[in-house]
């Protein structure tokens, strides 16, 4: 599907009322509070009564496009330009593009990252684990006018930077979350919560807080100072995620606050994972948004952002 075919088959309000009802519902529309089946169009509206519990619904009740504003082909459009960007959009651009206020192209764009977020990962067979630090670029900071000595701020391990870990399986899924302390417990916690440990091995480089693997699951470490391995013994999977994520970051965006990153993390995976995805790609993500509410209500969060991308989702409504 490309711009000009979205416009034509979803173009119009009505048009993606239509296209998102047979999609949640099928043939039958079914009562988004008791479920049941009875239920008669209101004349002139969106929304259908249940003659069961006696209450008003739409088809947008329960997803990212309730209480929204933006009118439905606007916001397919940016949909279209989110999951096409494969390195990312700033709502600048989409602002721009699609000729709404900047505010109203941000707030979409966390809606529909939203839909993006998939706690339910369980990955297994041969398994990379990683981390990284996502932040500004490296700087000089200057002690002095007098004296021009600088020193520079430092990278990787031990920097002030977020710290973020990613697992990965060869050639298939990845799963990234923030972790600000990389002890050994917290590592452990991610990759009994994330890996099949009874189906898995797991790659990981000679970092300390990684050694606890080995009474966990079949561990094999890669000593970077030895070299970066041959064959299937390498982190050259997540190594490669990270690049794709740093790069996206850099080039898309001016600056992303610490609070935020997770929905940013959620996207990039999210991407990554449905990378062979083509025909389907856009159904795919408004069937995602049809099964989960926002996770923002007045341009914020309804909790913490990390707490929201990292929890268990709750039960999918039914889809009939």
């Amino acid at each position: 599907m490309n711009l000009q075919s979205l416009h034509t088959k979803l173009g119009t309000q009505d048009k993606c009322i239509a296209y998102l009802e047979k999609l949640r519902w099928g043939r039958k529309p079914v009562c988004v509070f008791c479920k049941a089946s009875s239920v008669t169009k209101r004349k002139e509206s969106i929304r259908w009564h249940c003659n069961d519990c006696n209450k008003d619904f739409s088809v947008m009740m329960g997803t990212i496009f309730e209480d929204s504003r933006l009118e439905l082909p606007k916001f397919f459009e940016i949909i279209f330009l989110m999951i096409n960007a494969k390195m990312g959009i700033s709502a600048s651009e989409i602002a721009r593009n699609v000729g709404v206020k900047y505010q109203t192209a941000w707030f979409a764009c966390h809606k529909i990252r939203c839909a993006m977020i998939n706690n339910e990962l369980k990955l297994e067979g041969m398994v990379e684990f990683d981390e990284a630090y996502i932040g500004g670029k490296k700087r000089k900071l200057v002690q002095n006018e007098a004296n021009l000595s600088a020193i520079t701020s430092k990278r990787g391990r031990g920097t002030s930077k977020t710290p973020i870990v990613g697992v990965v399986e060869k050639k298939g899924r990845v799963y990234v979350k923030i972790i600000e302390k990389l002890t050994s417990r917290n590592l452990l916690a991610m990759l009994k919560d994330k890996v099949d440990t009874d189906n898995s091995i797991v790659f990981t480089d000679d970092f300390k807080s990684y050694k606890q693997f080995d009474n966990a699951v079949d561990h094999i470490t890669i000593k970077h100072s030895e070299g970066y391995g041959k064959g299937v013994k390498t982190i050259n999977t997540i190594e490669g995620f990270w690049s794709i994520l740093k790069n996206g970051i850099k080039g898309s965006y001016r600056a992303i606050s610490k609070k935020y990153l997770p929905f940013y993390l959620a996207e990039f995976s999210y991407k990554f994972n449905n990378r062979h995805l083509q025909k389907n790609a856009f159904d795919k993500i408004i069937d995602n948004a049809l099964k989960d509410e926002s996770c923002l209500i007045n341009y914020k969060p309804k909790g913490n952002p990390r707490e929201i991308v990292n929890r268990v989702s709750k039960p999918k409504m039914a889809l009939s």
